[in-house]
C-alpha cells in the first residue's frame, strides 16, 4: 500500500509541474511565406502564428505597416487549442508593384495574458524576389509583336448602320414637320361652348348620384362641389376660381358686377367646403345631403333668364 500511494503520489507532482510548465512557458511565434518568387501584382500569402497561454489573448497591429509591399487582404483565424496551449494565426494577402529582392519588414504582435502583463513577439524579416511581367521562361524580354489586324464583321456595321438611320428618321420628321406649316389653313367651323349652367347642372347631378356619401368619403364629396362652382363662377362670370382663394373668388365676383346675393351664395358653399377641405371638419352624411341642392340653387340664381355663351377669363379682363 505503501508503494501505491508514492506512485500516486508521484504522477500527481508530475503532472502538476507539465501543468504549471505549460502556463510558464513564454509565448513563440511562427511565419510562414508563400511564394518568395513573384511578378509584379502577383499574391503573396504570410501566415502569422502565435502560440500562447490559453487564458492570454493576441493583439495584432492596426494598421500593419508593411512598405513596400501592400496588404491585399487579412483575416483573423479562431484559435486552435494545442493541449493546455492555444495557436492564435492571422493569415495577410500582401503584394508588390516593384522590381528586385524586397524586404518583407518585421511587425510586433502582443501577448497579454490573464494577470495583464504584455509580451511582444517581433517577426523575422523575409525577402521576396519580384520580377517582370514583360521576360519569358528563359528571362529573355520578349519581341516586340506587330500590329493585329482587326476582323471585319457586320457588327462593326451596326453603330454606322444605326446613326444612318437616325439622321434619316430626322431628316424625314423635319421635312413633314416643314410640310405641314406651309399648308393652306382650313377654316373648321366653330362649335359655340355649352353653357356654364348646363355643364354645372349635369355635374351636380353626376355627384349626387355618384354614392361618395354611402361610401363615407366626405371630403372628396366637397372638394367635388367646390370644384364645379368654381368652374361655374370661371365659365359664367370670367374669375379664374379654380386658381384663387375663396377670398380672391368673391373680389373678382364683386368686380364682375354681381349681385350681392349672388356672391353671399358663393361665400356660404365655398366656406362648407373650405371648412372640410382645410380645417380637418368631418360633417355628418345627412348634414352633407343639402350642399348639392345649395349648389343648384346658386346657378339658378346667377343664371341670367336669357343665358349667354360662357366667358372665358381672357373676354372677361378686355371687359
Amino acid at each position: 500500500m505503501t508503494g501505491r500511494r508514492l506512485v500516486g503520489a508521484a504522477l500527481l507532482v508530475l503532472s502538476l509541474l507539465v501543468h504549471v510548465s505549460a502556463q510558464t512557458d513564454p509565448p513563440g511565434l511562427f511565419t510562414t511565406l508563400d511564394p518568395v518568387v513573384i511578378t509584379v501584382g502577383d499574391p503573396v500569402r504570410l501566415v502569422v502564428t502565435v502560440r500562447h497561454a490559453a487564458d492570454a489573448r493576441v493583439v495584432w497591429p492596426d494598421p500593419f505597416e508593411l512598405d513596400p509591399f501592400e496588404l491585399v487582404d487579412m483575416r483573423l483565424l479562431a484559435p486552435v487549442p494545442e493541449g493546455t496551449r492555444m495557436r492564435s494565426s492571422a493569415e495577410l494577402t500582401v503584394t508588390a508593384f516593384e522590381l528586385g529582392e524586397l524586404t518583407l519588414p518585421t511587425f510586433e504582435v502582443e501577448v497579454v495574458d490573464a494577470a495583464g502583463d504584455t509580451v511582444r513577439l517581433a517577426t523575422a524579416t523575409a525577402m521576396v524576389s519580384v520580377e517582370s511581367v514583360g521576360r519569358d521562361e528563359g528571362g529573355d524580354i520578349r519581341d516586340i509583336k506587330g500590329p493585329l489586324a482587326i476582323p471585319f464583321r457586320v457588327v462593326t456595321l451596326l453603330p454606322w448602320l444605326a446613326g444612318v438611320v437616325a439622321v434619316g428618321a430626322a431628316a424625314y420628321w423635319l421635312y413633314r414637320r416643314y410640310r405641314r406649316r406651309h399648308r393652306p389653313d382650313v377654316q373648321v367651323p366653330l362649335v359655340p361652348p355649352r353653357p356654364a349652367h348646363e355643364i354645372a347642372r349635369e355635374s351636380l347631378d353626376a355627384l349626387e348620384a355618384s354614392g361618395l356619401l354611402e361610401l363615407g368619403e366626405v371630403k372628396i364629396y366637397h372638394i367635388r362641389v367646390s370644384d364645379i362652382i368654381r368652374v361655374y363662377a370661371q365659365d359664367r362670370f370670367g374669375v379664374e376660381a379654380m386658381e384663387m382663394t375663396t377670398g380672391g373668388v368673391l373680389d373678382g365676383l364683386r368686380r364682375t358686377g354681381a349681385l350681392s346675393g349672388v356672391v353671399a351664395d358663393f361665400r356660404q358653399l365655398l366656406d362648407r367646403c373650405d371648412l372640410v377641405k382645410f380645417a380637418k371638419f368631418r360633417p355628418a352624411v345627412p348634414a352633407c345631403r343639402d350642399l348639392v341642392p345649395l349648389g343648384r340653387r346658386l346657378v339658378d340664381k346667377a343664371t341670367p333668364a336669357d343665358p349667354v355663351p360662357a366667358v372665358t377669363p381672357a373676354e372677361a379682363h378686355v371687359a
